[in-house]
């Protein structure tokens, strides 16, 4: 991926993201996807617009990214990254986290991960 940075900014991109995935098949409100921005900027993306309906721009490297709804769920996640071995290894802890239902059909995003939002962190390793 060390050609990533360059590519997005020639692009005028601040991130990238992964295809649209379901965990659960059954149940419309379980898609999501990855935003990666390896600058740490913002997680806009060019997805679905079901995906960018946030609260305030979302920054960070790497984040899950709940489709926009106004019903509640709780999420259990946690991120591997694949080293130099071919081995994934975890980066932080499980994340246990309960998004509570939205009053009055007010529809948003749940973005979670390692180093977004509030974290201090500017990148996935603490640079």
């Amino acid at each position: 991926l060390s050609w990533l940075e360059q590519q997005l900014t020639q692009e005028g991109r601040e991130c990238t993201s992964s295809d649209i995935f379901e965990v659960d098949p059954s149940d419309d409100c379980s898609t999501y996807l990855l935003a990666f921005s390896p600058r740490g900027g913002s997680l806009e993306h060019e997805a679905d617009d079901d995906y960018q309906v946030f609260d305030s721009i979302p920054r960070g490297t790497l984040a899950l990214i709940r489709r926009a709804d106004d019903y509640g769920t709780n999420l259990c996640y946690r991120f591997f990254v694949r080293d130099a071995s071919g081995e994934f290894q975890p980066l932080g802890e499980a994340t246990r986290v309960a998004v509570f239902a939205r009053e009055d059909d007010e529809r948003a995003c749940f973005i979670g991960g390692p180093a977004c939002l509030n974290s201090e962190s500017k990148g996935l390793f603490g640079l």
